[in-house]
């Protein structure tokens, strides 16, 4: 697997290809048919910057597939929706005119390696063919940053997750075109599995 997944890499790097792709993904049996009127993007990343970058761009897809969406660090206080004793969290929401919650986890952030393409590494052990080439021929390894991300989207009116995508990032060439793309991934799948729906309201902030 890892071998499969460590080739797959170079292809993609060497093609120029997206850094961002589907991984998995779950759906409720029932989806709501429901219009969301205010979605809430709300990024949990220990990265300030970089969750501004992330809410910023899935908040802009959201809009323009005509929803109102906006972004938690611009509108919201984030401690501001922290369950307390006398109200839950999905109660603060709606007191809010919020309808929909789409989460942005970073879930784990690492640097990978891998092979290119004519390092014979499918012919080797792992363990072996990872000290080799990077001992041997370092030209045929290569190292990464990877981002495993998920999404969750949250009907605040049902009070439960409806949807959950998960994807990975390598390599990225900067915060930005991360953002830009994994904002295209994941609203993509929203629309594909009809959690939401293009409307004609255009008065999303981003």
């Amino acid at each position: 697997m890892k071998t499969a997944f460590s080739l797959a890499l170079a292809v993609l790097l060497l093609a120029g290809c997206r850094s961002t792709y589907l991984t998995g993904y779950w759906r409720t049996s029932q989806v709501p048919r429901q219009h969301y009127k205010k979605i809430l993007v709300l990024g949990m990343m220990p990265d300030s910057l970089m969750r501004q970058r992330m809410e910023t761009h899935v908040a802009g897809d959201l809009t323009d597939r005509g929803l109102l969406a906006l972004t938690s660090f611009q509108d919201f206080d984030p401690f501001g929706f922290l369950r307390t004793d006398d109200k839950d969290v999905m109660q603060q929401f709606k007191q809010k005119g919020i309808d929909g919650v789409l989460t942005i986890t970073l879930v784990n952030q690492s640097v990978e390696g891998f092979f290119l393409p004519g390092s014979l590494y499918h012919l080797l052990t792992n363990q072996y063919s990872t000290d080799y080439y990077r001992l041997f021929a370092p030209e045929y390894y290569k190292e990464g940053m990877q981002y495993a991300w998920e999404s969750s989207f949250y009907d605040v009116n049902a009070g439960n997750r409806i949807f959950a995508v998960q994807t990975v990032s390598f390599q990225p060439a900067s915060v930005e075109s991360m953002a830009h793309e994994y904002g295209k991934v994941v609203t993509r799948q929203l629309r594909h599995h009809k959690v939401i729906s293009r409307q004609h309201h255009r008065d999303a902030v981003r």
